[in-house]
């Protein structure tokens, strides 16, 4: 079955995916490893890396380091899916097979999700012969090719070329009104323009829209550091606002920081001193996470010369 990113069985319990797949586990791990691939664009998409991390752990613990025949690919989107936690052998299997795999891949998926995961610590030729090899495929593989094409970091095309590259991809997944790959090419592509509200914007409209918790919040902070920087203080006091709600309800405390952070320097700018102080306490009372004290303690700093000079 070859599955891209849209087009995926949505209705089906992420629990249930995995409960099929650990079934399988026990009778047939040939059924179980083509399950973890069939199922991989419909984890990604719907932000189920965990669920797709656990699938793919149980069925490598069992597998070790033997590829079935005939199933290369879907190894490797295995050890993709449990590479936090894959043996370096394991790792090493699936890096030959991509190196010795020399027509496209069977899944359209395949080329996006191992140029995000394993591309960045790849050489840029090595990644470019991957996407050269893939570049004929369905449409949403061209799609996706062009999305890593301009992804950041993961070749050496100039920056002109990077956000064309990126523009091509969100036409070509609008086209085929696939809001997973709308998301992945405006999210690269605010990194690479000059002006990034308007990509921001639509990004953070589609993680809503796709029940992206960590992203969403992630993008409101962004989108709310812009509006400060523009002196649309109300606009980014809701942003952040939102952000921090998202992040003390998941139990998130580096998303609650930021948002308190950015509350923080939002409330300064507006001359609300004490509820600037009070978010910057709030940080600081958070364990271990000293990223966030040290941006807290810096814009407690800024805070104290406003006082000092009012």
């Amino acid at each position: 079955m070859n599955l891209g990113g849209s087009g995926g069985p949505h209705s089906l319990e992420a629990d249930q995916v995995v409960s099929a797949i650990e079934r399988a586990c026990e009778s047939d791990l040939r059924t179980a490893l083509r399950l973890v691939a069939r199922y991989s664009a419909y984890w990604w998409s719907n932000g189920l890396q965990d669920e797709a991390a656990a699938a793919a752990e149980r069925v490598l613990s069992m597998l070790g380091r033997t590829v079935p025949v005939g199933l290369d690919e879907e190894y490797l989107l295995a050890v993709i899916h449990g590479a936090a936690s894959a043996e370096q052998e394991q790792v090493e299997l699936a890096q030959q097979i991509v190196l010795t795999t020399t027509g496209p891949f069977r899944y359209s998926v395949t080329v996006l999700l191992w140029s995000l995961v394993f591309g960045p610590f790849e050489p840029a030729a090595v990644v470019e012969d991957v996407l050269e090899r893939n570049e004929a495929g369905d449409a949403w593989t061209r799609a996706a090719v062009e999305l890593c094409r301009g992804y950041p970091g993961l070749t050496t095309a100039a920056p002109g070329d990077t956000a064309q590259s990126l523009r091509t991809a969100l036409g070509r997944f609008r086209m085929l009104e696939d809001r997973w790959g709308m998301f992945l090419a405006l999210s690269a592509l605010r990194q690479v323009v000059d002006e990034p509200l308007d990509a921001t914007t639509e990004a953070l409209e589609l993680a809503e829209h796709l029940c992206l918790a960590d992203e969403t919040a992630l993008l409101l902070c962004e989108r709310a550091e812009l509006y400060r920087r523009q002196g649309k203080l109300e606009d980014a006091h809701a942003d952040y606002s939102r952000a921090l709600s998202i992040g003390e309800h998941a139990d998130q405390p580096e998303t609650v920081a930021v948002a308190r952070v950015g509350l923080a320097r939002t409330a300064r700018g507006s001359g609300n001193l004490p509820a600037a102080r009070a978010h910057l306490s709030a940080v600081l009372a958070i364990p271990e996470l000293d990223d966030a004290h040290y941006e807290a303690l810096h814009e407690l700093a800024a805070l104290n010369a406003s006082e000092a000079s009012a």
